[in-house]
């Protein structure tokens, strides 16, 4: 059986006693197959010291206890080829009839030899000598057709079938890694660690360069190499996209370098790409690209051609921005039952509000964007190649005096014939304009014809147009910001409106012009647009009095637009304006004050003079016409309250 040892041979190579191996074996548990000749052990499956004993012996040419999993030729059918199973078959048909015939070896060799037996079967599997005939009954007797199998497609042990699984597994794990490491790298990292290694650095490299080619590209080139190589793409329907569908966007980085400000710099597009028809629509130059440089060319696009169904954007961090794609924040509101709470509110950004939807691809997965990239490649030759400050895309590509861009070197003077900012990006436009109108392709769709072409082509009738109103509301900044002293603070610079009084204490949606910052859009907390505030209305600049004018003008403004919010429907009765009124009316005297309550009365009565009539002052009855005076506090009282 292929792959089975006997309990003799792991003996012999371990130098112990069959018992001893046989105690070994039911301790750790060594998978095995009964046979009627003993017992047969699974050679894969056996500890890495039995094995390791094993192939020594192997290597040392000791004939007497080799193991039908060692014999050259074992195996079955399964890993030959087809030619060579049909060899196995012819030659199994050779045995059998000789078989058939009863006749002797020699004779039966040459009447087939001779065409007189089987001539077919002559035919198709050539001459064989008595030598070989014998051979091939032998081997069908012991191991049956599949030892007349040919190995002519079998290993013959040259790719790391010597090494050991531990040598093999250190070979890959310092072979197989991003920084590249040569063959001899990996080969001496695997003598450092282990010592009784014998591998060559022919048989290292015959064994890794065995290894499938796409485990090996994803630890050494990277995943993306990986992918471009080995993974499964969808293949798109192009046909089925009408012009403006579908929209692609990537940065790229030109292989030419240009001067700006003093400095040499490799200059960078922003690309709009028609997925159907392949034609830039918008596209903007920068030095560094970001989410303005996007803006700017999506702008160009709905400008001139309209607004696109579905935007195709990788996972770069520029295209998830906030300001495209817009955010959410939290605002603190008072609901009508008088409590304070938090509300969600969304700052829409620009594709939502000019109509655009967002789509992601995988992350730096170019064929997603196939036919982009294949642009970037024909503007790399037309125009890069073509500007005279080519230095190419990587190092294999590079010319030899580039780096005379840079320095001097090797006694080259250094180039100064590097083109300026201004005349690189011109020649950016017209050869952009060039390759859209006089470049035909034949690619899918493309039928021999240029962009612009296939674009009017497939262009739909019913194209979406933005007016100048939402373009100018979708290049802004959305943010929410406090109401303070009437005005809205930006970037230490102050916006101010008139009905900014309404909203005064309160946080109010701003977006904020990319393309100037002399006024802002104020906007509820739902998004509905207000008003626009103007910045600096305020700022004394030069002339005092004429900042004052509008100062005051502002506050006056104010004090009208307070009045206006008064409802001016309920009035209070005129005595209850003021606290001191509502005392006074809540405990005002009606009745006179009787004194008594607050004098002691007399203790004795004195005598009066002769004829003289007494009269208690306090019963006396007051004048009839006089009025008498209600008392307020008797502390207060005059000596005619009195009479």
């Amino acid at each position: 059986m292929n792959g089975m040892v006997k309990t003799a041979l792991i003996a012999t190579a371990l130098g112990k006693p069959k018992k001893t191996v046989l105690e070994r074996a039911e301790r750790e548990g060594w998978p095995c197959v009964r046979k009627s000749g003993g017992m047969m052990w699974m050679e894969s499956r056996l500890p890495e010291n039995v094995r390791l004993a094993l192939a020594e012996l192997a290597l040392s040419g000791k004939p007497a206890h080799a193991s039908v999993a060692m014999r050259m030729g074992s195996g079955s059918l399964m890993p030959a080829t087809d030619k060579e199973r049909h060899v196995a078959f012819l030659r199994a048909n050779l045995v059998s009839e000789w078989e058939r015939t009863k006749l002797r070896k020699d004779d039966f060799i040459k009447a087939y030899n001779a065409g007189v037996v089987n001539l077919h079967l002559r035919q198709l599997l050539g001459e064989v000598s008595l030598r070989t005939f014998y051979r091939w009954v032998g081997d069908l007797g012991k191991t049956g057709i599949d030892g007349l199998t040919p190995r002519y497609s079998a290993s013959s042990g040259g790719a790391g079938e010597s090494l050991r699984e531990s040598e093999k597994a250190l070979l890959q794990r310092f072979w197989l890694r991003d920084s590249r490491p040569t063959i001899q790298h990996a080969l001496r990292l695997l003598k450092e660690n282990d010592p009784t290694s014998t591998c060559t650095y022919n048989t290292a490299r015959r064994y890794l360069q065995s290894l499938p080619p796409a485990l090996a590209d994803y630890h050494r080139l990277g995943r993306t190499a990986f992918a471009n190589k080995h993974q499964p793409f969808m293949d798109q329907n192009i046909w089925q996209y009408k012009s403006l569908d579908v929209v692609v966007s990537d940065h790229h980085c030109l292989d030419c370098v240009v001067m700006y400000q003093g400095k040499l710099i490799r200059p960078w597009v922003t690309t709009m790409q028609d997925y159907r028809s392949g034609k830039i629509l918008g596209w903007c130059p920068s030095v560094s690209p970001s989410s303005l440089s996007i803006i700017a060319a999506y702008y160009m696009m709905v400008i001139q051609y309209g607004i696109p169904r579905k935007l195709l954007f990788d996972n770069g961090k520029d295209y998830r921005s906030e300001l495209l794609n817009g955010k959410t924040a939290t605002a603190k509101i008072c609901t009508p039952e008088k409590l304070d709470a938090e509300q969600e509110v969304y700052i829409q950004g620009l594709f939502y509000l000019v109509g655009s939807e967002v789509s992601f691809t995988l992350p730096y997965s170019g064929k997603s964007k196939g036919r982009q990239e294949r642009y970037f490649g024909v503007l790399k030759e037309y125009f890069s190649k073509d500007v005279g400050s080519y230095i190419g895309g990587d190092t294999r590509e590079r010319p030899e005096d580039s780096e005379l861009y840079f320095r001097s070197i090797n006694g080259m003077a250094k180039r100064n014939d590097v083109p300026q900012w201004e005349s690189a990006i011109n020649g950016l436009g017209s050869m952009i304009a060039y390759i859209n109108d006089q470049i035909a392709s034949n690619g899918k769709g493309m039928d021999g014809k240029t962009p612009s072409q296939v674009f009017a082509e497939n262009l739909p009738a019913d194209v979406r147009y933005a007016d100048r109103e939402t373009l100018r509301l979708a290049l802004s900044k959305g943010e929410l910001r406090h109401v303070r002293n009437s005005v809205v603070e930006i970037n230490k610079a102050c916006y101010y409106h008139p009905d900014l009084i309404r909203y005064s204490g309160q946080r109010v949606m701003v977006r904020s012009m990319l393309i100037t910052d002399t006024e802002v859009q104020v906007c509820n907390l739902e998004g509905r647009y207000l008003f626009t505030a103007v910045a600096d209305y305020f700022f004394e600049g030069n002339n005092l009095a004429t900042a004052t004018k509008r100062l005051r003008s502002a506050q006056k403004h104010n004090l009208m637009r307070l009045a206006e919010m008064g409802t001016g429907e309920a009035q209070a009765p005129p005595e209850y304006d003021t606290m001191v009124q509502v005392a006074a009316h809540k405990y005002r005297q009606i009745q006179p004050v009787d004194i008594d309550k607050f004098l002691a009365p007399p203790e004795e009565v004195l005598p009066m003079a002769a004829g003289a009539e007494y009269t208690n002052f306090t019963t006396e009855p007051s004048a009839p016409n006089k009025p008498k005076r209600v008392l307020i506090n008797p502390i207060d009282a005059e000596p005619e309250d009195y009479v």
